[in-house]
């Protein structure tokens, strides 16, 4: 892997950070009434028979950098899930995609808080666990589901898993047949079921999109102003010393980027504020354009 994903151990900060959110979003999700509670990262290697996920159906939420590798974390059936999880509608295929969006925001630190998610249906979590690229660095991390007291509220509990190289991101069986022909699928299905499920006009999918927005406000976003880039030669990166100075194809009159977890979000001025540096928005939902091809229509 070209980029060295985070072990569990930063998993779990961010979880118990926000840990309530991450509750909230399963107990909406299922209709349960759970305290989750994480224990510490293991090796998956010397400890995976722990997990006991050979041959049990459930679902695995699944976060996943292009070409990087990703995480899983597996939702036994036994915990109980609910019987429409075999077989759900449109609203709820839109909970199972809401919860991996919730969880992607509340678990994964800032940096890779923009990674792929899904929710699938796995016939045997062990599989999809094995399948998914178990390396040396592979951790197991174990989420406990308690009851009002505090006390075990389930035989199973949930099992993040990572770094893992190749989480899959569509059923197992599109997965094996042919890889890029499912992840097309899964992304189109997806987008026609967010817009199906959103154009409805019933009062329960507004009460419980609002209910979802209002969990997502407490979680924290990096955001960042760009000055300028370009790129330079690795020579002239060398001979960098106090006092040089770098020209960049820039104006001083042109507006800064601000970027929300790595993404183009507005443009603005620079403003001082006091003695600190402030931004005025001036564009929100800023998308640059592409210079022309060689080739034009």
């Amino acid at each position: 892997m070209s980029e060295q994903l985070p072990q569990l151990q930063a998993i779990l900060a961010s979880t118990l950070e926000n840990l309530s959110a991450i509750t909230d979003s399963f107990n909406l999700c299922f209709d349960t009434d759970f305290h989750l509670k994480p224990g510490e990262p293991v090796s998956w290697n010397e400890h995976h028979s722990s997990a006991n996920l050979t041959g049990k159906p459930g679902l695995c939420v699944i976060f996943k950098r292009t070409d990087v590798g990703g995480y899983l974390i597996t939702i036994p059936q036994s915990i109980p899930l609910p019987d429409w999880y075999l077989d759900p509608d449109e609203s709820q295929q839109s909970r199972l995609q809401t919860l991996g969006m919730e969880w992607a925001y509340g678990m994964l630190p800032e940096e890779i808080q923009d990674s792929d998610y899904s929710t699938l249906v796995s016939n045997d979590l062990y599989t999809a666990v094995s399948w998914s690229g178990i390396n040396e660095q592979t951790e197991m991390l174990e989420i406990q589901l308690l009851n009002e007291q505090e006390e075990p509220a389930s035989e199973s509990s949930l099992w993040v898993i990572g770094p893992v190289e190749s989480p899959p991101l569509g059923n197992e069986e599109d997965e094996i047949e042919d890889e890029s022909e499912s992840e097309s699928t899964s992304a189109e299905s997806g987008k026609n079921e967010a817009r199906e499920y959103f154009s409805s006009n019933s009062d329960d999918n507004v009460s419980d999109i609002i209910q979802r927005i209002r969990r997502l406000m407490p979680m924290t976003v990096n955001v960042s102003v760009r000055l300028a880039e370009k790129k330079i030669e690795l020579e002239q990166l060398r001979n960098l010393s106090p006092g040089t100075l770098i020209t960049f194809p820039k104006s001083c009159d042109d507006l800064l980027d601000m970027y929300v977890n790595n993404k183009l979000y507005a443009q603005g001025e620079a403003v001082k504020i006091g003695e600190k540096f402030g931004l005025k928005v001036n564009e929100v939902g800023t998308v640059k354009e592409r210079p022309p091809g060689i080739f034009t229509l």
